[in-house]
């Protein structure tokens, strides 16, 4: 019976800490950038109270790199806790890239706004655009709206 107890009580304290922090898929997606194909997945993941990680993960499909990329995201509402909201660089085969940025929702708003964009450098062509809008639970857990 203890034994049982003690596998119960694991089980339940891994759930637990997989919604605490996982991401939490939003979008994933492949597009054409002239040459190169890129596999595309945004998710969002809780951080604590009030907080949460946006992540643009890009992999290339096959062995052609992509032009020189940019990442920016434009924030309404949020504080930037840690990382940037701009990325610029090449997506390589076999080296995927992760943009990543920390966001807290002050304690005077309940309700925040983050536009991601991916383009191309040289001639702005757009290869993802999302905005996405957030809002804070009951229980200080950052969630999409």
């Amino acid at each position: 019976m203890r034994r049982l107890a003690v596998l119960l009580l694991t089980s339940l304290l891994a759930c637990a800490h997989k919604s605490a922090g996982e991401p939490i898929e939003l979008r994933r997606e492949t597009v054409k950038e002239e040459q190169a194909e890129v596999a595309l997945e945004l998710a969002y993941a809780p951080k604590g109270a009030r907080q949460v990680e946006i992540t643009l993960k890009m992999q290339v499909i096959g062995l052609v790199e992509t032009n020189k990329l940019v990442v920016d995201m434009f924030v309404q509402g949020f504080n930037i806790e840690d990382g940037h909201t701009r990325w610029d660089g090449f997506v390589l085969p076999r080296q995927p890239q992760t943009f990543r940025v920390l966001l807290s929702i002050p304690e005077d708003r309940e309700e925040a706004t983050a536009k991601l964009s991916l383009v191309r450098s040289n001639d702005s062509h757009p290869l993802l655009r999302e905005e996405l809008s957030f809002r804070v639970g009951e229980d200080g857990v950052v969630k999409p709206q």
